[in-house]
C-alpha cells in the first residue's frame, strides 16, 4: 500500500482574507475547493498511471482511495500484486510474453498459463513459471509458491506490481503534488471570484 499526501495546502493560508470579504458562503470556499482535488486528483493519477503501465484503467480506479480534513488530501493506493494475466499477456514457444510497461515487453522463459485446480480455479487464468524466481524479469514477482515439477523446481504463480507500487515509481508522487496545489489554488481563486460578484 502507498499513501501520497498533499499537506498545508499553500491557498488556504492565501485565501483567508479575500474569503472573509466575501457576502455569504464564505466559510464553504475551502470545503469546496479540497471537494474538487478530493474528486479529480484520484482521475489524474489513474490516468498517469495508465500512460505507464500496459493495465486497464478501471483495474487502477478500483485500486484508489482518497480521504481529506480540513488542510490535506491523502491518495491511497490499496491491494496486492496484479496478476500477470491482466496485462497483455500470451503463451509463445519460449514460455510467456508480457507487456507491464507499455512499449516494454518482456519474455519469461519457462513462464505458462493455465487455470488453477481446486478452488483457486474460480480466479481463472493465472499465469506460472517453472524457475528460480531470482530470474524473473523486472517488475514480474512471484506471488506464491504453488508446486514443484518432476526436476524439483518450483512452480510459482506470478504477478505484476500493485497500484500502490505503481504510485511511486518515478517522479510520479512530485508531479501529482504539483498538480494537486495547482489545481486547489485555481480553485480557491474560482470560487472566491464567484462569491465576489453574488
Amino acid at each position: 500500500m502507498s499513501k501520497f499526501k498533499i499537506e498545508n495546502l499553500d491557498a488556504i493560508g492565501r485565501a483567508h482574507d479575500r474569503i472573509a470579504a466575501m457576502r455569504k458562503d464564505g466559510d464553504k470556499v475551502i470545503p469546496r475547493a479540497i471537494g474538487t482535488l478530493k474528486r479529480k486528483l484520484p482521475t489524474w493519477m489513474k490516468r498517469d498511471i495508465a500512460t505507464q503501465y500496459a493495465l486497464p484503467v478501471n483495474k487502477i480506479g478500483k485500486r484508489l482511495r482518497v480521504t481529506s480534513d480540513e488542510s490535506s488530501l491523502t491518495l491511497t493506493g490499496l491491494g496486492r500484486m496484479q496478476r500477470l494475466t491482466n496485462f497483455p499477456c500470451r503463451q509463445n514457444s519460449r514460455g510467456l510474453a508480457v507487456q507491464i510497461e507499455k512499449g516494454k515487453p518482456v519474455q519469461i522463459p519457462h513462464g505458462f498459463l493455465r487455470v488453477p485446480t481446486g478452488s483457486a480455479a474460480a480466479s481463472g487464468m493465472q499465469a506460472f513459471v517453472r524457475q528460480a524466481v531470482e530470474d524473473l524479469p523486472e517488475k514480474v514477482y512471484s506471488i506464491a509458491e504453488v508446486a514443484k515439477d518432476k526436476h524439483g523446481y518450483p512452480v510459482s504463480m506470478l504477478g505484476g506490481p500493485s497500484v500502490g507500487m505503481m504510485m511511486v515509481d518515478g517522479d510520479r508522487f512530485d508531479r501529482a503534488a504539483d498538480y494537486g496545489r495547482e489545481l486547489f489554488a485555481q480553485e480557491i481563486d474560482r470560487l472566491v471570484e464567484a462569491g465576489h460578484g453574488q
